[in-house]
């Protein structure tokens, strides 16, 4: 989405962060020679990492054209204040942009963000031109992406947009939306599960997943099926179930071992 006023200036970012895959980041020593592309993001968020992919290959795509990216891992839960576990989950979804583990929300407050995933993109004045919310608009993005280089070197060459990676991204494409996020207790400090407790759910959409924690196996069951068994390692968002299409079904998660339940995702589908 274009902003409709053109004057806003990017925010510093608070020089006491220590960044993950970088050192100090200051946004301002980028100007005149980078655009900024800032994400907010949360590893526990099933739409935050559904438009990781993106985010990931325009950083690898145009890091050498200018374009400077920087995640800020905004956590929903507690544990994801746990620098531990934001270093484990950037190694593991092959993050190489730098991160800042915003634990206080300094970061999220001062841009007056909402949501995950969100995404701006500054100019190299440091200009907000462009922002987004939710999934989505990854053409858009990426055609903006391209115009800010430009404006820093008309003699670029630069690689066509990424095809859609999946049907709900492709331009113009009528996606239902899924049933809303189920958080599991209000203060979103988890539900206490015993060992052989069932939890169950109906919902409508392409897939499941689940915030859990804990150690053991968990026993899924799709519609009256034993669809597969899962095992838990650490605090994450584990995907549970994928449909080609969107449907309503029925989900009931069994313990084998204590753990700890947040909250249930639920990925779009087409129309």
């Amino acid at each position: 989405m274009r902003p409709a006023q053109l004057d806003i200036a990017i925010p510093d970012f608070p020089t006491e962060i220590e960044w993950i895959n970088a050192q100090i980041v200051r946004a301002g020593t980028l100007l005149g020679r980078h655009a900024v592309l800032v994400w907010f993001w949360d590893y526990c968020s099933l739409n935050a990492l559904r438009s990781l992919p993106y985010v990931r290959e325009w950083d690898r795509r145009y890091r050498g054209h200018g374009l400077s990216v920087f995640g800020i891992h905004s956590p929903q839960f507690a544990f994801g204040r746990d620098r531990a576990n934001v270093e484990r989950a950037v190694e593991r979804l092959e993050i190489e942009f730098p991160v800042a583990p915003d634990s206080d929300y300094e970061i999220w407050k001062a841009y007056g963000n909402e949501i995950w995933p969100a995404l701006y993109l500054w100019d190299r004045r440091g200009v907000l031109r462009y922002y987004h919310f939710a999934e989505g608009a990854y053409d858009e993005t990426e055609r903006t992406i391209h115009e800010l280089l430009l404006e820093i070197d008309e003699d670029l060459t630069l690689p066509e947009p990424m095809a859609p990676l999946r049907d709900t991204d492709a331009p113009g494409v009528l996606v239902r939306p899924p049933t809303p996020h189920v958080y599991l207790e209000e203060d979103r400090g988890g539900r206490p599960v015993a060992e052989d407790e069932r939890l169950s759910v109906r919902y409508s959409g392409a897939g499941a997943a689940a915030v859990l924690d804990g150690r053991g196996e968990v026993e899924v069951i799709l519609d009256g099926h034993r669809l597969r068994k899962i095992g838990l390692d650490w605090p994450r968002l584990y995907e549970l179930t994928a449909h080609p299409t969107h449907g309503e079904h029925d989900l009931t998660l069994t313990f084998r071992a204590p753990a700890t339940a947040y909250a249930f995702s639920f990925a779009p589908g087409v129309a």
